[in-house]
């Protein structure tokens, strides 16, 4: 049976009250001390009645994970989240490198097309990009701009609702912030 720490706090609040009012040498009662074991009780409930909501949004005060388990969890949760923080990060930072070395290969096929005055010298360095990981188009294709323009529209598409997302974002840090735009 566990202790209701709320009832406990006010049954000591009435004792306080009492010891108070009858007071007797022979006590030994402290009230600002009673007062502040009560005050500690009540902090320590709110804290128990912000962890059983956070298991109950959880679903686990029903499958009756308990405080100490309810901690664990979370300990848990946050190195896995933590986990999946640093694999974005790393998944992040490969593609700004791939972003970043194809930008660099399309410069060297500029530079090289400029330098030999023969667009083919330039293109080889395009060309090789693609071949060593499979990405060269299929070679049934013959207009480059409609196999550009079929491929890229889902592309923009998504780019579009990304490029909200980080808007909104932004528009809802601003505000946070207390920064007027206009």
């Amino acid at each position: 049976m566990t202790t209701d720490i709320t009832e406990l706090a006010h049954r000591l609040k009435l004792e306080v009250h009492r010891a108070v009012s009858n007071f007797s040498p022979q006590m030994n009662i402290k009230t600002r001390d009673l007062k502040e074991l009560v005050e500690v009780l009540e902090k320590t409930q709110a804290k128990a009645d912000v962890y059983d909501m956070l298991r109950d949004d959880y679903g686990l005060r029903e499958k009756g994970v308990g405080l100490a388990d309810f901690v664990d969890w979370q300990a848990n949760r946050i190195a896995e989240l933590e986990a999946q923080n640093e694999y974005i990060r790393k998944r992040y930072q490969q593609l700004d490198l791939l972003i970043g070395k194809n930008i660099l290969v399309m410069q060297a096929a500029i530079i090289e097309w400029q330098a030999t005055g023969d667009a083919k010298n330039g293109l080889a360095w395009i060309y090789n990009t693609l071949f060593g990981p499979g990405e060269l188009p299929d070679e049934a294709e013959k207009d480059a701009q409609a196999y550009f323009d079929r491929k890229y529209a889902p592309l923009d598409e998504e780019l579009m609702v990304l490029h909200k997302w980080f808007w909104e974002q932004s528009e809802a840090e601003r505000a946070a912030a207390g920064i007027k735009v206009g």
